[in-house]
C-alpha cells in the first residue's frame, strides 16, 4: 500500500503490475488461511468494491485504478476490515477535499458546477461523466494515499461495528 501511495503521488497512477502482485498475494493469503474456501472469500472480497463503487466510477468521481486498489486491499483484508477501510478512506478524502475547497478562490464556481451536474442527473435520470473544464485547473488527487490511511485505520482503530 505504501508503494501504491508513492506511485500515485509521483506518477499520478498505480501500475497494474503492483495491483496484480497484491491480488496474487491476497489469493495466496486467503488460501493459506481458509484452504480451498479461501478462493471464495477472495473472490467475494475483491468483488465488493467493484459493486459498491461502480456508480462513482460511472460519474468519473473515482477512477478504475482506485477501485482496483480497493479490490486488491479486499483480497487481503476481511470483509469487515474492507468496509471499515472504505468508510475511513472516504471520510479522510472528503475532509481533505473540504479543506482544499475551503482555500480555493474559485470555489463558488466549482460548487455551482457540481450542483448543476447533480441537478442534471436527477432531471434526466441518467448518469453522465462529470466533465471538468480545463480552466478549472483540476489537480491530481492522490486517492491511494487515503486508501493507505483507510487500511491502517481499519486495522488499528479500536472501533467495533
Amino acid at each position: 500500500m505504501i508503494t501504491a501511495a508513492l506511485q500515485d503521488i509521483f506518477a499520478g497512477k498505480v501500475t497494474n503490475r503492483l495491483i496484480a502482485t497484491g491480488l496474487v498475494t491476497g489469493l495466496v493469503f486467503q488460501v493459506m488461511e481458509h484452504g480451498a474456501w479461501g478462493i471464495w472469500f477472495f473472490l467475494g472480497n475483491i468483488s465488493v468494491p467493484i459493486v459498491l463503487l461502480y456508480l462513482l466510477f460511472q460519474m468519473r468521481a473515482l477512477g478504475a485504478g482506485d477501485i482496483k486498489l480497493f479490490s486488491m486491499t479486499g483480497g487481503i483484508l476481511t470483509i469487515g476490515e474492507l468496509c471499515r477501510c472504505m468508510v475511513y478512506t472516504f471520510l479522510a478524502a472528503g475532509l481533505a477535499a473540504f479543506f482544499v475547497l475551503t482555500f480555493d478562490r474559485d470555489r463558488r464556481r466549482k460548487l455551482f458546477g457540481a450542483m448543476c451536474y447533480l441537478a442534471g442527473i436527477f432531471r434526466t435520470r441518467t448518469i453522465i461523466p462529470y466533465r471538468v473544464t480545463k480552466e478549472s485547473g483540476k489537480g491530481h488527487f492522490a486517492f491511494a494515499v487515503f486508501i493507505l490511511f483507510g487500511v491502517y485505520a481499519a486495522l488499528y482503530c479500536p472501533v467495533v461495528w
